[in-house]
């Protein structure tokens, strides 16, 4: 792996007179990955890149499928599909996957989102042929066996009820999505509704991984300590026969952007009962999508009113006198359609939760002209390649960051307009963006157990 970055940049973001236009092209430019990209007939993309510094590896396979892909019916089967991935295929079958990897010293996990289901492992070098063919076969030949599959719904089900309706942080998170995004895909749990949980058939969860599991539907990528030719042989060995969906694009076209965009015709509080001793909120207002050019100000917005101890929500809620919160935190959420921005925390017991939010909201419209400098501009925008440059040093963190720009955007290189979007932020657009976000109906959602 080579990752050429100036760490000069960062020295010059904060304290230079240089034009913001060389600035500019020397950031898109302070990042260079040696990435080998292999595009497979069968629609597969795969990208290699070496890392020799250890002879391990990380292997991630970010396949285009979430919540918002499922209907009413089978709700959460991209969650129930992740689980069952782990159950074996036609060569590794019942219990071998696991054990093999373990066995091998190495680690292996998934996750699934609104947008994608991701699996990885780390291991070392000499495990990589294997661990290819296990993939392969988990794609293209997955057993989902009805025993395993009965049993894994019931797993599914306690996990829904250990994250969601026993977890007053589950609890709120649940119900902002359902009323930011009513009437969207993007409304649901990914875990899933109950009752479909319960009824959802193994012949529907078949169906729907033969049209989403598919090398056309698939980012893998390899960095470790590889050799990028041997690598590419092997890929395309294991994963070149294996048929493509013909499907699947007709169902990535028919999900519209502006189907997902929160239409609030008023703002809404929300008020749950819950388990937390002490009211917990969380305030959300509609964003943009995950590359949207506007959506980088609102990033830089989100850091200097929510990260560190010099951030404004900190500074007024938590260290004064008489704090009002014991936490507090700000942050957008780019999704693959859409994105929403919000501030959530913990409150001081004996606190109204009504005065709260009706403070909270006057304070942040403020924000939009006392709070964004152009110190507190280039602070976040340092803090953020710094952040960014530490990712990189990983093999993990690598695959991470090319394999969802690979998803989201179709293309591993993105990075590099990111980059230029980032430090083409001026203090002006901040603002402006600050005003737009905070103009905009909310929907406010609290879990306290003394809600009615």
């Amino acid at each position: 792996m080579k990752i050429w970055f100036t760490l000069m940049t960062l020295i010059l973001l904060g304290c230079s007179s240089t034009d913001k236009q060389d600035r500019s092209r020397s950031l898109s430019e302070s990042i260079n990955l040696e990435v080998k990209e292999v595009k497979l007939d069968n629609g597969m993309v795969a990208l290699i890149v070496p890392n020799h510094k250890l002879p391990i590896f990380s292997l991630y396979l970010f396949y285009k499928v979430g919540g918002k892909n499922e209907v009413s019916g089978i709700t959460g089967a991209s969650h129930f599909l992740e689980h069952m991935m782990f159950k074996g295929a036609k060569r590794f079958g019942k219990n071998t996957i696991d054990f093999i990897i373990e066995g091998s010293g190495g680690s292996t996990n998934a996750y699934t989102t609104n947008d994608q289901t991701v699996y990885y492992e780390n291991l070392p070098s000499s495990q990589l042929p294997i661990m290819l063919e296990i993939e392969a076969d988990r794609m293209e030949n997955l057993l989902l066996d009805k025993d395993d599959f009965n049993k894994e719904r019931q797993v599914v089900l306690e996990e829904r009820k250990m994250r969601y309706e026993n977890s007053p942080r589950g609890q709120i998170y649940l119900e902002l999505m359902k009323n930011l995004y009513e009437g969207t895909p993007y409304g649901r749990s990914v875990i899933g509704d109950i009752p479909d949980l319960k009824s959802v058939s193994r012949d529907q969860i078949q169906a729907y991984f033969k049209r989403f599991y598919a090398p056309n539907n698939v980012a893998l990528v390899l960095a470790g300590d590889v050799d990028p030719k041997e690598a590419e042989k092997m890929i395309k060995e294991r994963f070149g026969k294996i048929p493509s969906s013909p499907s699947v694009e007709e169902a990535h076209n028919s999900l519209k952007d502006e189907a997902f965009v929160p239409r609030l015709k008023d703002s809404k509080v929300v008020k749950r009962k819950g388990e937390s001793p002490s009211p917990m909120f969380m305030l959300a207002y509609p964003s943009y999508k995950a590359g949207h050019v506007k959506g980088y100000p609102v990033d830089i917005l989100s850091s200097i009113i929510g990260s560190g101890r010099s951030a404004s929500l900190i500074s007024d809620y938590i260290l004064i006198d008489k704090p009002v919160a014991t936490r507090m935190y700000a942050a957008n959420q780019s999704l693959e359609k859409s994105g929403f921005f919000f501030i959530g925390g913990d409150l001081v017991k004996g606190i109204d939760v009504d005065t709260f939010r009706k403070d909270l909201i006057g304070k942040l419209k403020g924000y939009c002209e006392t709070e964004i400098t152009q110190r507190s501009l280039e602070k976040v925008k340092n803090n953020y390649l710094v952040d960014l440059y530490a990712g990189l040093d990983t093999n993990a963190g690598l695959a991470r960051f090319l394999g969802e720009r690979q998803l989201l955007f179709g293309d591993w290189r993105f990075y590099k307009q990111e980059l230029s979007m980032y430090e083409d932020v001026t203090v002006d657009q901040v603002k402006q963006a600050c005003h737009e976000i905070f103009s905009q109906k909310s929907v406010f959602v609290s879990v306290w157990n003394k809600h009615k």
